[in-house]
């Protein structure tokens, strides 16, 4: 009966061992390949066998990627890139995109107003100015302009930071609500302004701003 025990507690002991090889993924003696926590445990035939504990794997995946929190900070990132107020760091343009800024948020609240009319024309013509004056252009015989290829790009870039873009957009929707027209405007950069006036000064100018224009029309 012993030996039959025996032999019992034996077989087991070489299967568990058989198993536990396994699981450390068969290495070969004398090489350890498991990092991962052991434990000592009893036999049948009273001995002890050291064998590796399988537990599950810890969490190593950052899941912020794709959620939401991710996703509202890369919202934040676009909007302020599409808002940002960055320019060429000008000190005497970057005064002049502000006053015109400025002038044409004030002159689209109050459209029919003559004190805002009359500095969104200031704004708009000092801005213009500066434009112009790195164009530098020369008139020939004819009248017409003259311009180096030189100085229109270097012209271009002094309207084209984001901090003009913003500008650009404000006098747009300024001009849009009517009121001020081409002849409102020195006549040395008339034909220059509306690069910057936009639709509003482009076709159908009226000297009525809109609100006025449509209380005349209900009458």
């Amino acid at each position: 009966m012993l030996r039959f025990i025996g032999a019992v507690g034996a077989a087991f002991v070489l299967a568990f061992g058989g198993v536990s090889w396994a699981v450390r993924g068969f290495p070969l003696p004398g090489a350890s390949t498991w990092s991962g926590p052991i434990e000592t445990v009893s036999n049948l035939a009273g001995g002890s066998q050291t064998v590796a504990v399988v537990a599950p794997l810890s969490a190593t995946v950052d899941m912020q990627f794709g959620d939401a929190r991710s996703k509202e900070k890369f919202e934040r990132k676009a909007w302020l890139a599409e808002h940002t107020s960055q320019s060429d760091k000008n000190p005497k343009l970057d005064a002049l995109r502000m006053d015109a800024l400025q002038a044409a948020t004030a002159y689209k609240l109050s459209p029919c107003d003559k004190t805002q009319k009359q500095n969104l024309v200031d704004a708009v013509s000092a801005y213009t100015r500066a434009y112009v004056a790195k164009l530098d252009c020369k008139r020939n015989f004819l009248g017409a302009k003259i311009c180096t290829e030189k100085s229109r790009e270097e012209a271009a870039a002094s309207v084209g930071t984001p901090l003009d873009q913003r500008v650009r957009e404000a006098l747009h929707e300024a001009f849009d609500e009517k009121g001020v027209t081409k002849a409102d405007f020195p006549a040395d950069i008339r034909e220059d302004v509306p690069m910057f006036a936009g639709p509003g000064l482009w076709s159908d100018e009226s000297s009525v701003c809109r609100i006025r224009q449509a209380q005349r029309d209900r009458r």
